[in-house]
């Protein structure tokens, strides 16, 4: 499809060629891009339609890359992809190897700071504006902060140390949770006052000649300052940002491009530090999104809603109406991990605490601890920022906190922001954890029911995908153990000699290993683990199978280094298997983000595809 002005657009430097009714053109180009790419491709579209003028009045009034564009988490960054030159591009968006998702400093010298997790942007920012104070450099840096990543401490934190003489711009874009409470004719009519460039010049020469009284110019200034804060604070409560000392400017219509052009050159002016408060429409211009901006948020092109965090949420809202001990906690996420499910059933007993994590586990550990029997569903991309609070809060104490791990594995279209490869890894190290994987919907009900039952910490985790039934009907139970569930796709009569060990969603791919090597003439197994830690009681279960093989593979969809493969290896050689017959190999993702530079099947990438797993076990 052409567009008359989106095909022209090779750097911000055309936007401000344009006039503003060919910048209404232009947005209403963006957005038709937008809405065809999402079908064809999927990817976050709500957002995205929501900054369209935004983000265009961010390139008018400054000058990226000179100027810093730093974007929250970066999923609404498609519409700068495509005024910073990556139009061509973005028939690779999400794939591995092409264009991100999010932002990324190795995609482009217009994204300063990479992104995909929420919360950063300010503190990324202020750093920016620091080295460039340091380094002696004139230029501006521009955070766009949606109003969901107020509810992430970092925000307040960066806040908290945020000096007032800097030359930061940061955007609130409020397009679903109120922050400020200017509401009422008053409150519109100070915001209008406020962005006026007459003023702000009003104020600034009243200031200088009250200074430049003799005797009583700098005391007669404090007096009207505090003056003007108390009958601010009569009339309506007082403004957060200025609170904290930084200069505020809003409420702006996000979606009228010359007023949010006209604000932006305000603060930009000013060289200090500025809260720039727009309102935006997520899914603006898409009826379907601005009426669904959830369903909308990010799209794929398969439609299936069989999957695991269903199956979760399921089994624990029936759960729930036999103990009522039972509580779901999420990080906003309830959609993405089901929980919203228990909480339409379970209102009282649902607790959403926003895109905070370390609160979500800690807040888990004091529900725990008055008796409770908390649910806490986290990704485990976002389980990362909790891993201070899940060792000392959770496990240190012993409490009995159950961590649901949705989105283990790789995350193929998000890309290394958003792999769940790491958790295996570390939750290993923490000493009273018990780690599950289940296989199938029915092991992950039986394992929830398992973790009430166990007076400790559980993690519990699981990929975002349906189960896979017909791989999973070739194996038969070795150990029905509770605490130690495993299964083989061979008899044991005979023990093949090349054993694959794997657990989670890549058993389908070592199955489809062995059968390329069985169909060669090896004699191939392959074991599922759905039990990985305590690493013991699995261990003492493989000893007198792996004890007949040739060689062992151990696959796993996570980082090697202090993976279940490597523990598992010392668990075997502390019980008596010989090393030295027994030829042990680990296919895992080796000291790696898993981020390629060219297009590929990331799976091929990493080591782990069919083939390359083959090539793993053979000679």
């Amino acid at each position: 499809m052409k567009y008359s002005l989106l095909d022209g657009i090779k750097s911000p430097s055309d936007i401000r060629k344009l006039n503003k009714s060919e910048i209404s053109l232009l947005s209403d180009e963006i957005r038709d891009f937008l809405i065809e790419n999402a079908k064809e491709r999927g990817g976050h579209l709500a957002s995205n339609l929501g900054v369209v003028e935004l983000t265009l009045a961010i390139h008018t009034v400054f000058d990226s890359p000179t100027d810093h564009i730093v974007f929250d988490v970066g999923h609404q960054s498609y519409v700068h992809k495509l005024l910073t030159g990556r139009m061509s591009s973005f028939d690779t968006l999400r794939a591995p190897g092409g264009l991100s998702g999010f932002t990324s400093m190795r995609e482009s010298e217009h994204d300063a700071f990479g992104a995909g997790h929420s919360s950063t942007s300010v503190s990324a920012a202020l750093g920016l504006v620091t080295a460039d104070n340091l380094s002696g450099k004139k230029c501006h840096t521009v955070c766009v902060t949606g109003d969901g990543a107020f509810t992430g401490g970092m925000v307040h934190e960066a806040l908290n140390n945020c000096p007032r003489d800097i030359p930061l711009v940061i955007i609130l874009n409020e397009n679903g949770m109120s922050i400020s409470s200017t509401k009422g004719a008053f409150a519109s009519y100070l915001s209008r006052v406020r962005v006026s460039k007459e003023y702000r010049k009003l104020k600034d020469n009243t200031k200088n000649f009250i200074d430049h009284i003799p005797l009583i110019g700098k005391p007669l200034h404090r007096f009207c300052s505090a003056l003007k804060d108390f009958v601010k604070g009569v009339i309506y409560k007082p403004n957060y940002f200025e609170e904290l000392g930084l200069y505020y400017i809003g409420p702006i219509d996000g979606h009228d491009y010359t007023k949010t052009c006209a604000a932006l050159e305000l603060a930009k002016q000013m060289g200090k530090a500025c809260v720039v408060h727009v309102k935006t429409v997520k899914g603006r211009g898409y009826e379907p999104a601005e009426s669904s901006p959830d369903g909308y948020h990010s799209m794929t092109t398969s439609q299936s809603t069989d999957s695991f965090h269903s199956a979760f949420a399921d089994k624990l809202t029936s759960m729930a109406s036999d103990d009522d001990r039972i509580v779901g906690v999420t990080a906003a996420m309830g959609i993405g991990t089901g929980l919203d499910r228990f909480g339409a059933e379970y209102p009282n007993r649902y607790f959403d605490v926003g895109i905070a994590e370390p609160h979500a586990l800690t807040f888990s550990a004091g529900l725990a601890a008055g008796g409770k029997i908390p649910f806490v569903a986290i990704y485990s991309t976002f389980l990362q920022r909790g891993y201070d609070n899940l060792l000392h809060d959770i496990a240190l104490q012993n409490l009995p906190v159950k961590i649901m791990i949705d989105r283990a594995g790789l995350a193929v279209g998000d890309g290394a922001t958003h792999h769940g490869i790491f958790d295996v890894s570390f939750i290993s190290h923490i000493p009273n954890m018990t780690l599950l994987a289940p296989a199938s919907y029915n092991s992950l009900c039986e394992m929830t029911d398992l973790a009430v039952s166990l007076n400790g910490p559980v993690a519990i985790r699981y990929p975002n995908a349906a189960e896979q039934t017909e791989t999973l009907k070739r194996f038969i139970p070795i150990s029905n153990d509770p605490v130690c569930k495993i299964s083989a796709d061979f008899s044991f009569d005979i023990v093949p000699e090349y054993l694959f060990l794997t657990y989670g969603n890549l058993v389908e791919k070592v199955v489809s290993a062995a059968d390329i090597l069985r169909g060669e003439g090896m004699n191939v197994g392959v074991i599922l683990l759905e039990c990985l830690k305590p690493y013991g009681p699995v261990a003492e279960k493989l000893l007198p199978i792996l004890s007949f093989a040739k060689r062992v593979v151990y696959a796993e969809e996570g980082i090697k280094n202090g993976g279940a493969a490597e523990i598992t290896r010392e668990e075997l050689i502390l019980r008596g298997m010989d090393m030295s017959k027994i030829e042990y190999r680990i296919a895992a993702i080796d000291d790696s983000f898993a981020s390629p530079s060219t297009i590929c099947d990331l799976y091929d990438f990493v080591g782990l595809s069919a083939e390359k797993l083959a090539d793993k076990m053979r000679d």
